[in-house]
């Protein structure tokens, strides 16, 4: 018996369309990791600004004393 001999796979060959659909899931994958991005962005600012907004320590207050 001699070496094993690896057989290739045939690869389907990608037809133009097709690799434009493929770059574009990519690309719209892409875009969907980005709006994540931004929306967790915009709630780390709102509540940055809802802290300075409540920092009781900051309040002047006119409680008497």
């Amino acid at each position: 018996m001699g070496p094993k001999v690896k057989k290739k796979k045939a690869r389907k060959r990608l037809t133009p369309l097709e690799k434009i659909r493929k770059e574009l899931q990519k690309l719209e994958a892409l875009h969907a990791k980005e709006e994540a991005i931004v929306e967790k962005i915009d709630e780390i600012i709102d509540e940055a600004q809802e802290d300075e907004a409540f920092d009781f320590d900051k309040w002047e207050g006119t409680n008497g004393d």
